[in-house]
């Protein structure tokens, strides 16, 4: 198998596992929605935000580095095990702790605090869980993962099921993400120790090595923080500011943007390890697989946001119901937000694969800055589209970072061609989305599969699909 069937492969498995997630997310998360009604949703997603802040700074970036440095190296695996196993467990304890301090001073009702309490159960169990899918990572195993992602959606479709059939509320609802993610830890566990012969982890410590890990690991885990903070800031803020109303009719739109980012999710997970080792080995190939990632992105990232501007009310409506219809022009903004989010997938892979994660790091901070003093500024006046509007901006203001700072570095080096088929892409996305909004009333499925059709042979009329795209898609079915 050459290395462009094993990647294909990898991101076949974990994109296939990726979709029935979303499939079946989508289906409980609609049920959820709908039982709990706005208010109760807000809470929860409120909590879910406060709670994936906290994900990325009990991980801090160690994840990340584990997986670069062991696909370079298997012989790291353990050593690299124990002491990631070990600074997790000291930084979940810190973080638990101080939310429970937390929530005894601002004095929350006292189902939001308990919806926080079963919050920290979940972040202890996903924080260690994450431990295992970046070693399999690293040994380009996704399949294991891609069970993981799964069985995780299926639990969670089971219990919302189970729960709205006995008529329970929000407390048991939120539980429900603990009792999953502690299942799922036991797979990986079982996984871990009967396939891979991995020993079970164990509390180690060397402040040699955690120092010079803790201080690279900080590089990544700050590009986590400043991402997640300007895009879950927003219902955090949204609570404070508008109430759980608002942040109800945000996260409604947000949500379906979010199903949507599995796909670059999907293609990182997979393709970091191989870009990790082209650093330094051959630098032509890292162009040539930066380029066509980022053109694939865009070959995806166009149409879609161009068919839900312009189906956005009939998204919402068939998702969410007619209680939801005001969060459809959130939904209008956000989707362009996510385009420069496909976009920016192939150079911040770059960056973290040959040691240069800093810049992406300098990157986010701007953009949370810039996300934070738009939503004080803007919030209180125009609540959750405002919200909208300034994550829109905020990415594009993240794109045109990346793209100048990858140009500057020297790896785009057809930059003339991509203008070029970014053209033709959007030229034929936008033709397709003349022909959706004249036939929009047809049924939707038709419609889908129909201007699908229309815009792949546009692609091909325009060439916004060349020989060289062909050869690889060849290469990739051999």
């Amino acid at each position: 198998m050459n290395p462009i069937q094993k990647l294909a492969k990898n991101i076949a498995s974990f994109f296939g596992s990726q979709i029935i997630s979303y499939i079946i997310g989508f289906v409980f998360t609609v049920y959820l929605v709908r039982y709990l009604g706005v208010e109760n949703y807000g809470v929860l997603s409120f909590a879910l935000a406060l709670t994936n802040i906290l994900l990325i700074l009990a991980d801090f970036g160690l994840n990340t580095l584990m997986t670069r440095e062991v696909a370079r190296d298997k012989s790291l695996t353990q050593k690299y095990l124990n002491h990631i196993f070990s600074v997790k467990i000291l930084q979940v304890s810190i973080l638990v702790s101080l939310v429970i301090l937390f929530v005894k001073l601002v004095g929350y009702p006292e189902q939001t605090v308990f919806v926080l309490y079963f919050m920290m159960l979940y972040l202890v169990f996903s924080t260690l869980s994450g431990i295992f899918p970046a070693l399999f990572q690293a040994y380009e195993k996704l399949e294991y993962q891609s069970i993981a992602v799964v069985l995780n959606s299926l639990l969670m479709l089971i219990g919302v099921f189970i729960l709205i059939n006995y008529n329970c509320g929000l407390l048991m609802f939120t539980f429900l993400y603990a009792i999953v993610s502690s299942l799922v830890l036991i797979y990986y566990l079982f996984i871990a120790m009967s396939r891979f012969k991995f020993p079970k982890p164990s509390l180690t410590f060397d402040w040699v090595f955690w120092k010079v890990t803790i201080k690279t690991a900080a590089q990544f885990g700050l590009i986590g923080v400043f991402s997640t903070l300007y895009v879950t800031i927003d219902s955090v803020m949204l609570s404070f500011m508008q109430g759980n109303e608002a942040v109800g009719l945000y996260n409604a739109a947000y949500r379906i943007v979010l199903l949507l980012l599995f796909i670059p999710g999907a293609i990182n997970v997979a393709i970091f390890p191989l870009m990790s080792r082209l650093y330094g080995s051959s630098r032509k190939s890292l162009e040539i697989i930066t380029e066509k990632y980022f053109k694939s992105m865009i070959l995806l990232g166009i149409p879609i946001g161009v068919a839900f501007t312009v189906l956005s009310n009939q998204i919402i409506i068939l998702i969410f119901g007619k209680a939801f219809m005001e969060s459809a022009p959130a939904l209008q903004i956000l989707i362009w937000g996510t385009v420069f989010t496909f976009g920016n997938a192939a150079f911040v892979q770059l960056f973290q694969s040959i040691n240069k994660q800093i810049i992406t790091t300098k990157i986010t901070f701007i953009g949370m800055i810039v996300n934070i003093a738009l939503n004080l500024l803007l919030i209180p006046k125009f609540s959750y589209i405002a919200a909208s509007f300034n994550t829109l901006i905020t990415e594009f203001i993240v794109f045109a970072m990346v793209l100048y700072l990858a140009s500057r570095l020297g790896y785009i080096n057809n930059g003339k061609i991509l203008i070029q088929d970014t053209l033709k892409i959007i030229l034929s996305s936008l033709i397709m989305g003349i022909f959706i909004f004249i036939f929009k009333d047809l049924n939707l499925f038709i419609l889908i599969l129909t201007s699908i059709l229309l815009y792949i042979i546009l692609l091909f009329v325009f060439k916004g699909i060349n020989d060289e795209d062909i050869n690889i898609i060849k290469n990739i079915i051999k």
